[in-house]
């Protein structure tokens, strides 16, 4: 009986191990001991024949070549991971002819682990019926065509800053997410190349905050349905006073009394609701 318990115990511990590694592996993680040192290049070797390179990590991307079997190539990035099999989600970038391209992950043997290569790319968009949506160019990599630069304008301790971003031919949607100091996410959304950070929907904590930006794409008014198109890029970092001190600046502000004969100043401007729930609409 204590032979039998221990053996349980035992496989509870395997099964939480596995677990808390499959969790890591979905993202390169910090201090993976099977990623490439600084500067180390990581290669490859085909292992089947005529194996297509593409343009972008998808298939219905432009074919831009061929490599034959046993051919050796230098490795650049990934999309997607691997978890017990290849389903197609898994890709590798590639140096090739001058250029990046791309090939199927399972055509390609790697110097190190499929999930330890730098994560790059993203799947494309696709519609009820499966088919990439119009819009988008496939004669090159959509994500090498998100290329412009960041912006941001107004104070964001009198309570908004405008954020601006390059957009992207097919994208529809636009997610910013502001990051706090401790890693806390709040998301803001947009159908156009800026959108408006809002300083009563983010956290009590003050210091520097990061906002990062990344195209979607979405034939669907529920959130849940969008489908991101690039992978997040930092658009650039704003200070945030804390709660306390907000409240303390607040409550020091004179108010002002109208004189005789005087009208009754105006009140304030009310800020634009942004949407937090499920669902969206135009605008940012």
């Amino acid at each position: 009986m204590k032979r039998n318990l221990m053996l349980l115990v035992l496989v509870n511990l395997i099964l939480f191990s596995l677990v808390g590694a499959g969790s890591l592996v979905l993202a390169q993680p910090p201090g993976d001991p099977d990623a490439a040192n600084p500067g180390e290049t990581i290669t490859g070797l085909i292992a089947f024949d005529n194996v297509f390179v593409y343009v972008g990590p998808d298939f219905p991307y432009d074919i831009i070549g061929q490599l034959p079997v046993n051919a050796s190539v230098v490795v650049t990035g990934r999309r997607g991971d691997f978890i017990s099999r290849w389903d197609g989600n898994q890709w590798v970038r590639i140096q090739f002819g001058g250029r990046q391209g791309w090939v199927y992950g399972r055509l390609v043997r790697t110097s190190i682990p499929f999930n330890s290569i730098p994560p790059t790319g993203r799947p494309l968009p696709r519609d009820n019926n499966g088919r990439v949506p119009d819009g988008f160019d496939l004669s090159r990599d959509v994500c090498e065509q998100w290329v412009g630069g960041f912006g941001q304008s107004g104070d964001i301790a009198g309570g908004r800053l405008t954020v601006t971003y390059p957009t992207l031919r097919g994208a529809n949607l636009y997610t910013v997410i502001a990051i706090s100091p401790s890693g806390f996410q709040t998301p803001f959304f947009s159908t156009t190349g800026s959108a408006t950070i809002e300083l009563d929907r983010l956290p009590t904590q003050g210091g520097t905050y990061t906002w990062r930006v990344a195209p979607y794409w979405t034939n669907s008014t529920e959130l849940f349905n969008r489908q991101q198109v690039c992978l997040l890029r930092t658009g650039g970092t704003f200070s945030v006073p804390s709660r306390e001190t907000r409240r303390a600046s607040s409550e020091s502000q004179p108010v002002a009394t109208p004189q005789p004969g005087q009208a009754a100043p105006a009140a304030p401007e009310q800020p634009v609701p942004t949407q937090e729930g499920g669902s969206f609409s135009g605008g940012s």
